[in-house]
């Protein structure tokens, strides 16, 4: 239900580290019995229950005792509450329940982005630009609205009912709806598609329940489509569940190839072997990366590349290397505890260094790490014990992430500091955002995503609005080249298409500009 609109070259650290965070490999399991039976914990709760000063909330303080002590073991081993493990199911197991919409907060107001495909809100006639004023009779605009909020809202158990007032443009009155919230499905395959006569691209964006599912499907797709090379873009995917990331990875590699293995103290080591199943075996196969990649990205990257099957090209990959279990507790809370490493066939555990009881400085280094790539210095130093062989006897190192056969420079920052800052401050994306909302009557003159691809183009007078609203948002304007200008001609018209057809019309013009694909295409010849 969240606006899956993209703002591509905006890093927000503290939320995509909240994701690598949450995800884990293993599906949830355990004893249910209580991590706090017995002992020194249980004693001292229990004194502060019946003898302290004041009344205290036993329950709280049994979370932070548990979190308190998570924090000296490693950054993955993490407690979560129940309401909590419940948002992450649902990003993982591929459905939530809802009114099924994309939104966003536009000057302290719900506005639909779209409509979810199928779902309770498009079957009613609710519509993209529609401004989302009352649920259930209360007003739900002014500046406290956030997206928690909205959640809480219109969010709820399949079946139940939730009434919403729209206001939409060109009609006086408010539009009354009376909603029944149901499963809304949600996608890891952000697209697939060709983007030339053979070859195809596939955009995941997480490991989720259905993700090999869904890839599978678009490899069938494709490949009946005439694809035959893959560009694989893991990029920004922070991991998810371990089987979905070894079905995948087995859609590419031959019979008994290693594909992971994992290893711990009381779970002894597991091997993960590729079957017969594959569909895509033969053709030639790049994979992006990025620092963000982790965990299940990291498996599918490491097994390919160990395994000298196609190229991995981009930028080191986040580097997590340690397997979690999830175990619940009798109140619906759960641990996510490690249970042990993961590592690449040639034997590389991939986990970067960090210092129990320090979280914090674990991913500090991680932001350290963007203000490095800024100065295109992010490098890693090797010993020679972390050096690994592939099967065909290449060098790759250990230690600290996936690293690329052929790296690329974070491209944002080779832009002009005056493009970067468009860039960086998703200014471009809200002009058109707002340009559609401002002017939707206009685009209703193409019949669909395809007509508009082929008939509108942005003009230079477009483009000076776009910058004249950058002025106005502090960012003092500056002279773009010619071809900075055409690129971002070709940005906004991405960006239109997508608010209005979806996602299927933003990539084949998105890609076009996108460095680190044009960059990743010429290496097909060289496999």
């Amino acid at each position: 239900m969240n606006s899956r609109a993209r703002t591509p070259f905006i890093i927000s650290v503290s939320v995509i580290l909240g994701v690598i965070i949450g995800y884990f490999l293993i599906p949830s399991g355990g004893s249910g019995n209580s991590v706090l039976k017995g002992g020194k914990m249980e004693y001292v709760l229990s004194l502060i229950d019946a003898q302290y000063v004041d009344k205290v909330d036993i329950d709280s303080l049994e979370d932070v005792a548990i979190r308190s002590f998570l924090a000296d073991l490693d950054p993955h081993s993490v407690y979560m509450t129940a309401e909590e493990i419940k948002k992450e199911n649902e990003a993982l197991q591929g459905n939530f329940d809802g009114i099924g919409i994309q939104f966003r907060i536009i000057e302290d107001t719900i506005v639909v982005v779209q409509t979810i495909n199928p779902g309770p809100s498009q079957k009613a006639g609710i519509m993209a630009g529609d401004r989302i004023i009352k649920v259930n009779e209360k007003n739900v605009t002014g500046k406290e609205i956030t997206n928690e909020k909205v959640f809480k809202l219109l969010r709820g158990k399949s079946g139940t009912k939730v009434s919403v007032s729209v206001k939409r443009s060109g009609i006086d009155k408010p539009i009354n709806y009376s909603l029944t919230r149901a499963a809304i499905p949600i996608h890891s395959v952000d697209y697939a598609g060709l983007i030339s006569e053979n070859t195809a691209y596939i955009k995941l964006s997480q490991f989720s329940a259905n993700s090999y599912d869904e890839v599978h499907s678009a490899l069938v797709k494709l490949k009946k489509q005439g694809a035959k090379q893959l560009l694989f873009d893991l990029r920004g995917n922070g991991g998810g569940y371990l089987d979905q990331a070894v079905k995948i990875a087995d859609e590419f590699l031959a019979k008994d190839e290693l594909i992971v293995f994992t290893n711990g103290r009381y779970r002894g080591r597991n091997d993960y072997f590729a079957t017969s199943e594959g569909v895509f075996e033969e053709g030639k196969i790049i994979v992006l990366i990025d620092e963000i990649a982790a965990s299940a990205s990291e498996i599918v990257a490491g097994a390919l590349q160990d395994n000298d099957r196609g190229m991995i090209i981009g930028r080191r990959t986040f580097g997590k290397g340690l397997v979690q279990e999830q175990k619940t507790l009798p109140d619906g809370s759960a641990l996510r505890l490690t249970v042990s490493r993961y590592y690449t066939p040639s034997g590389r555990c991939i986990q970067r260094p960090y210092i129990s009881g320090d979280p914090e400085k674990y991913y500090t280094d991680f932001i350290e790490r963007y203000a490095n790539m800024e100065k295109h210095t992010d490098t890693i130093s090797h010993a020679d014990s972390l050096k690994y062989k592939t099967k065909k006897g290449r060098i790759v190192y250990g230690g600290g992430g996936i690293e690329p056969d052929v790296e690329l420079p974070y491209y944002v920052y080779k832009k002009s500091d005056y493009y970067s800052t468009l860039l960086k401050k998703g200014l471009i994306y809200k002009f058109c955002f707002d340009h559609i909302d401002r002017n939707r009557k206009a685009f209703k003159q193409y019949k669909d995503g395809s007509d508009f691809l082929n008939r509108f183009s942005v003009s230079e007078n477009l483009l000076q609005e776009m910058l004249s609203f950058a002025t106005e948002q502090k960012v003092e304007k500056e002279n773009l080249s010619d071809a900075e200008s055409s690129e971002i001609k070709q940005l906004m018209k991405s960006y239109i298409a997508q608010n209005l057809y979806g996602d299927e019309y933003f990539y084949p013009l998105f890609l076009l500009v996108d460095e680190d694909v044009q960059k990743a295409l010429p290496y097909f010849k060289k496999q």
